[in-house]
């Protein structure tokens, strides 16, 4: 009896120990808030090059798997076991294939983009002036018969042009020194980025090689730390997530580049302007669920109506038939259903991650709703049929029978 009791106060000291220090920890977290957000930008500069190297091992995962047991078939003789250090050489050369795979898809898309990018970039700076001068001159046959409104445009005309030149006499001119920083530190940037990128493929091929190490590494960490039942959860969860990123990812990656593939071709045959430019923002804007389309569709659009009205509606014509194709045929074809979500919360997440992490939050916040959602949902089934309330699961299923149940 007594060493219950000692037991109970010694579990009640703890508690109360317990909830003072995280409220210390979080008093400390708010008065702190702008070391700690700083400390952590100084972080994760410094882990860059480890996040674009995970990044890069992690795209490349399943094709080095494929190649990984490509090259073990050949290497091994039929009927026969492989060699003693047959995977080890399967293993260098399925990630030397998939590095330099990985690189010369990337530059020949640079090689293809880029040029055609500039060329059209070039021909919009160019018709610029021309269209100025075109609104210009329909502007003054316009207010020929208005010479009200014409003085009044005249006057705002004037206003605008002085207020130019004071803005540069006293805005752009004193802070030249700054903007010639600017244009520095942007160089620095670009160099920055391109030497975290090498450096990241270099991380990425030690990640690729050591990858069975550290998921057997991993799973020894966490039985080591947590009782069985709860440890197999977590590591279930974790190849469920796993899952899930790279089906979604890699998945999402194939059907934009089919997309701005056909779009391409569709403006090349046609004679669209700004074929390859257009052809990239609507694949690139395409990776992005729900939004990506009008996102795309919208600059796009603005592009061509420069050059031609009629041509401007052809497009979006084009467009809403081309998102139906990927949206009920080409997308399911290649995603299918992988996440398993309802649209209001594929919406959800779009918008939540969207605002907290920009345009990085937007891709990765379907997958990464999908996870939580899927870890939430055990959870309430556990609780149910812990208090004996299994028959709402079923009822659940009766009502809505095309959505899986994925139970631990």
């Amino acid at each position: 009896m007594k060493n219950q009791r000692r037991r109970y106060y010694i579990y009640r000291m703890l508690t109360l120990f317990g909830a003072l220090a995280l409220a210390i920890l979080l008093f400390f977290i708010l008065f702190f808030m702008d070391n700690i957000r700083s400390g952590v930008g100084r972080l994760l500069a410094i882990l860059m090059p480890f996040i674009y190297g995970a990044v890069i091992a992690y795209l490349l995962k399943p094709v080095c798997n494929v190649l990984d047991r490509f090259y073990l078939r050949l290497l091994t003789k039929k009927g026969k076991k492989p060699w003693k250090r047959a995977e080890g050489v399967a293993a260098s050369l399925s990630i030397l294939t998939g590095i330099v795979l990985g690189i010369a898809i990337v530059v020949t898309l640079l090689m293809m983009v880029i040029p055609q990018v500039l060329s059209s970039l070039s021909g919009i700076v160019a018709m610029v002036p021309s269209s100025i001068e075109r609104f210009t001159d329909w502007i003054t046959q316009y207010l020929g018969d208005q010479p009200v409104l014409k003085n009044y445009i005249d006057s705002i005309s004037e206003g605008i042009t002085d207020k130019f030149g004071l803005w540069i006499q006293e805005s752009i001119l004193p802070n030249l020194q700054m903007l010639v920083d600017g244009v520095t530190s942007g160089v620095v940037s670009i160099v920055n980025v391109v030497m975290n990128l090498f450096i990241g493929v270099i991380v990425a091929i030690y990640l690729l090689g050591s990858r069975k190490r550290f998921a057997i590494q991993s799973q020894m960490i966490v039985h080591s730390l947590i009782r069985e039942r709860w440890a197999k959860a977590i590591i279930d969860e974790t190849k469920y997530a796993d899952r899930m990123f790279c089906g979604f990812i890699n998945g999402k990656l194939l059907d934009s580049a089919i997309i701005g593939v056909i779009c391409f071709l569709f403006m090349w045959i046609f004679q669209m302007p700004y074929a390859m430019l257009v052809s990239v923002i609507v694949g690139v804007t395409n990776i992005i669920p729900f939004f990506g389309p009008y996102l795309g569709a919208v600059p796009s659009a603005l592009l061509i109506l420069m050059v031609s009205p009629a041509k401007c509606v052809g497009f979006l014509i084009f467009v809403i038939v081309l998102q139906q194709f990927d949206g009920n045929i080409l997308g399911p074809r290649i995603l299918g259903n992988i996440t398993g979500l309802s649209s209001f919360w594929v919406l959800f997440a779009i918008l939540t991650f969207g605002g907290l992490f920009g345009f990085i939050g937007m891709i990765v916040g379907v997958p990464v709703f999908a996870v939580i959602y899927d870890v939430v949902k055990k959870l309430i089934h556990k609780g149910l049929k812990y208090r004996g309330k299994e028959g709402l699961i079923d009822e659940y299923r009766a009502v809505f029978p095309e959505e899986e149940t994925k139970e631990s």
